[in-house]
């Protein structure tokens, strides 16, 4: 089947459904979005990628294309007159620092506001979202049906009653950070969108700024971060700019970079050889979304700094993989300079994870690589 334009189907909430929007809103790309409720997902997702998942592209030639990592390549191949990703070495690795630490790393903050302050806001929505012409007590109903398989995310992720007061004072200062750089800046790596602006849409616009709670407090501590939301969201073009040099990035954005790698290393320092050694062990071939648990620290190197438990995930090896990937492909000639400004920002010890036990993805799904 063929279609006029791509077939977008998201919601305005989801996390990562704002990254793809603005992909496709910043590369000018046509498409059509198409709200996920309770027929899209029995209709098209679930028979066509085989679980409910959100979000999920279906291309003019019909190719269903789900995960943003993946949807990201794909759209930037097939567009490359509008490019997201700088062509210079640093600013790549810059852009896909951020993609990381931005799909994995601020749901930790992310989900705990929504999920800890918002609940209520977060189910009604959910049940309004999946049957829009349904009644107001069957939104409710169906909204906490589905709201009590997400509310217990934030504590795989960590965020306990435990680490609470850390999460929350470590987003504060990096709420900070952020304001700071777009108040001199208006996108996160210079005066063009990139990966990187898209990929922190997901936490910073879908959750931070949209939900009640955590939308108060960006509104009053961030008006120039909120300026850089409205940027993103408007979809005029931005004047052209030429990413070749200087290649490097501005100090306010690596200070952000600093800040969140921060915690975030330590963290993939002790998940990834914990994952490898459970994969080394085992031959399942559905790989599952968390296997165990492991200590770790919120706040490091401050007076707010506690520690917590939080499941290991492995999908995250699969995006340290794909950051990684990426540095192995920069010229040996630029290599020094990445490797440079990787250790500057606090990302060093990333490069030096061994994964023999890779993971890939197949089929929609997380497989084993080897």
């Amino acid at each position: 089947m063929k279609h006029e334009k791509y077939q977008f189907y998201g919601v305005e909430a989801s996390y990562y459904a704002a990254k793809t929007r603005s992909q496709l809103l910043r590369k000018g790309i046509p498409f059509e979005e198409i709200q996920c409720d309770r027929r899209a997902f029995a209709e098209v997702i679930v028979p066509r990628v085989g679980y409910p998942v959100v979000p999920i592209i279906v291309t003019t030639d019909d190719e269903v294309l789900q995960d943003t990592a993946e949807i990201f390549d794909a759209l930037e191949a097939r567009y490359p007159d509008t490019p997201l990703i700088p062509a210079t070495p640093v600013r790549r690795f810059a852009a896909y620092l951020m993609e990381l630490l931005a799909d994995e790393w601020l749901k930790l903050p992310a989900l705990h506001y929504r999920w800890y302050y918002d609940y209520e806001f977060a189910h009604l929505m959910m049940g309004r979202n999946n049957d829009p012409d349904a009644t107001d007590a069957e939104q409710r109903r169906v909204g906490a049906r589905i709201a009590s398989e997400f509310k217990s995310w934030p504590e795989h992720l960590g965020a306990t009653e435990a680490t609470r007061e850390a999460v929350e004072a470590s987003f504060l200062d990096c709420l900070d950070l952020l304001d700071a750089h777009f108040r001199n800046h208006d996108f996160a790596l210079g005066p063009t969108p990139s990966l990187a602006d898209c990929a922190m849409m997901g936490p910073l616009y879908a959750h931070l700024y949209r939900d009640p709670h955590s939308g108060t407090i960006v509104k009053a501590r961030a008006p120039a971060l909120c300026e850089w939301i409205d940027r993103m969201r408007d979809p005029a073009p931005t004047p052209e700019f030429d990413w070749s040099e200087p290649d490097s990035v501005p100090e306010s954005m690596t200070a952000v970079l600093r800040h969140l790698t921060s915690d975030f290393v330590p963290v993939m320092a002790t998940a990834m050889p914990l994952l490898q050694a459970w994969l080394g062990n085992r031959d399942d071939e559905v790989i599952p979304r968390y296997v165990g648990k492991h200590r770790f620290t919120v706040g490091r190197g401050h007076a707010y700094a506690a520690d917590g438990m939080r499941s290991i995930h492995p999908f995250e090896q699969w995006k340290v993989q794909r950051l990684m990937a990426v540095m192995q492909s920069i010229p040996a000639s630029a290599r020094h300079d990445v490797d440079e400004y990787c250790d500057r920002v606090g990302a060093g010890e990333l490069t030096t994870l061994e994964f023999p036990n890779r993971l890939a993805r197949a089929g929609f799904r997380l497989v084993r690589a080897n």
